[in-house]
């Protein structure tokens, strides 16, 4: 028999006060393609960075991690040792790109270097001629052209292209993935996995990858790990996990991908645990609403390809959003000297308004404009021309002061929690810093209220963000936005972050806010099946314009516009043999 590629043994990771993984032992055969799901905090990322030898010092690891049924157990093996294998035998993809690659060094020598530190090439030069075919090999427009730039001239699709190259630059055995698509829009993410998956069929290599997305592991591997706090739980093919799981938390997880299924009131499914933290006791306002808004009633109409500008939802009475030819330009950096700087156009002639207590979904790829609306809504941006009414406030030309009122009418929830948290402050300043002229009992009530309400415990209040995982520190950042209760809740990306459980937790969380106080959203997703499952109405935006929009279910069964229908084709999707009954 071949011995297997990797091959882990009773793996334990320890830090000084607390056992985290215990006693993992898994084998991946040669050219097999595996998953690892499991929530933020299970351990899946550190059962990855254990077999790379890349744990922080104030870790330890026991166990053995051996490869192509080799005697030496990496665990025990030397950097000199561990350097000869990264990169070479085995390599890894992480999540973030920009904190993997050098912000100082050109992408094509970043590629190139990874075949002069192992003499796989005879040369520089000939390894610069590799890392351009590589990088033509994941598919990025202009290879030369994009060896040439800087990382963060590329988009977040082309440097997660960039990682794959430098991975697969010197045909590694085994190749780990760490949410290699999290970020990424769904074209992006689509095109990725098919590198992914093309790229390890050429090579024979086998393939780890770890997700928090299901549909994901159902379309790119043939067999899947389930962790859950430190173990793993289930071990099958795919086929067979999905159609019957066998573990409790399996089902459960199973459950909560599957945004088609909800209950009579709308709501996903969610863990026996989980499903108090959205009861009405715990968001109630401090005081009712102001104005009792009658029931929200859209009238929609559908934007055909090709057509003109037009307002594509008009409601009755005051809008809370009204916009009207709105278009924002940037100058681009860089050119001939003396030359003027081109022309980017971020939005072109946008007409719309939104109602009180509407849920508006928007969707688009990278760059075509989503986040730039979201900032001007936000009034961190101003438009370049017309005219853009929030909640009664005219939002061009308005001083701090006049905004001052409308930021907390207005909350943000943004894509990345690492880079909106101040890692300085404790959690409980965090979430309660909107909060003024409140005492120090009711402040604290109001945010242990929060904070379980998006599923986290009391004890948290006294951590700081780099304690906590991605998906953690995101719902920190969703307890911030909700704790003034706004009127106007725009979301970007804002669970794209979290695993499907604590997602659907959260998804909960906002339908039961948006029913209840007549909250406005505005939800930026790249993903179209949060998109369908929250809101009633979706613009579909490419290249600063909204090509199709109106009711998300018509939208999203009878697309009228081929950027549209190239969405929804692209969106990974879970397969029918999944369970359709309640775990």
């Amino acid at each position: 028999m071949t011995a297997p590629a990797l091959s882990v043994t009773d793996l334990r990771v320890s830090s000084p006060f607390m056992e985290l993984l215990h006693g993992l032992s898994f084998d991946i055969a040669v050219g097999e393609r595996v998953g690892l799901i499991g929530e933020s905090g299970s351990g899946k990322s550190l059962a990855a960075t254990s077999v790379m030898g890349l744990l922080p010092d104030t870790l330890t690891a026991t166990g053995s991690v051996r490869l192509n049924g080799g005697d030496a157990n990496l665990l025990t093996a030397d950097e000199r040792r561990l350097n000869q294998v990264r990169g070479n035998t085995m390599a890894m993809v992480f999540q973030e790109p920009m904190t993997a690659l050098n912000p100082l060094m050109r992408v094509g020598a970043q590629v190139a270097e990874i075949m002069t530190v192992h003499r796989t090439q005879n040369g520089r030069r000939q390894a610069q001629d590799r890392a351009i075919e590589l990088l033509a090999q994941v598919r990025l427009p202009d290879p030369a052209q994009a060896a040439l730039a800087f990382p963060h001239q590329l988009s977040g699709g082309q440097r997660q292209r960039v990682l794959l190259a430098m991975a697969m630059a010197n045909d590694p055995q085994l190749l780990l993935c760490d949410e290699p698509t999290t970020a990424l829009d769904v074209t992006a993410q689509a095109e990725v996995l098919g590198l992914i998956g093309g790229l390890v069929a050429d090579r024979g290599s086998s393939l780890l990858l770890i997700t928090h997305d299901i549909a994901v592991v159902a379309q790119v591997c043939r067999r899947v790990l389930v962790m859950h706090r430190g173990t793993i739980v289930e071990d099958g093919p795919v086929g067979r996990v999905l159609a019957a799981p066998k573990h409790p938390y399996t089902k459960n997880l199973i459950a909560a991908a599957d945004l088609s299924v909800v209950d009579d009131r709308g709501r996903l499914r969610t863990p026996p645990a989980a499903r108090t933290l959205i009861a009405p006791s715990r968001i109630e306002a401090d005081a009712a609403p102001a104005a009792i808004l009658p029931p929200y009633r859209a009238a929609h109409q559908r934007l055909a390809p090709g057509g003109p500008p037009i307002v594509f939802n008009e409601v009755s009475g005051e809008p809370a959003i009204r916009v009207r030819e709105l278009s924002r330009q940037y100058r681009r950096p860089g050119g001939r000297l003396f030359a003027p700087k081109p022309i980017v156009h971020g939005l072109r002639d946008l007409s719309f308004d939104v109602a009180a207590g509407q849920r508006l979904g928007i969707v688009g790829e990278s760059g075509s404009g989503k986040s730039t609306l979201m900032r001007i809504l936000c009034a961190l941006d101003q438009p370049s021309s017309g005219t853009v009414d929030v909640l009664g406030q005219q939002l061009g030309g308005a001083s701090e002061r006049q905004l001052r009122e409308f930021r907390r009418e207005v909350q943000i929830v943004f894509q990345d929690p690492m880079g909106s948290l101040d890692p300085r402050m404790k959690v409980r300043d965090i979430v309660a810093e909107p909060l003024q002229h409140v005492g120090r009992a009711e402040m604290r009530a109001r945010v242990e209220a929060q904070l379980a309400a998006v599923g986290l415990d009391a004890d948290v209040m006294d951590r700081h963000p780099h304690q906590f995982s991605g998906g953690q520190r995101q719902r920190i950042s969703i307890a911030r936005a909700l704790i003034t209760r706004p009127r106007l809740l725009v979301a970007d990306e804002a669970v794209s972050a979290l695993d499907v459980s604590v997602r659907a937790q959260v998804l909960n969380l906002l339908a039961e806010l948006v029913d209840q106080y007549r909250l406005t959203l505005v939800f930026v997703s790249h993903d179209l099946g949060v998109v369908r499952h929250l809101c009633d109405t979706v613009a579909v935006i490419s290249d600063g314009r909204i090509v199709e929009c109106g009711p998300t279910g018509d939208v999203y069964d009878r697309p009228l516009h081929p950027y549209t229908r190239k969405l929804i084709s692209a969106t990974p999707s879970m397969p029918d043999l999944a369970p359709r009954s309640a775990p």
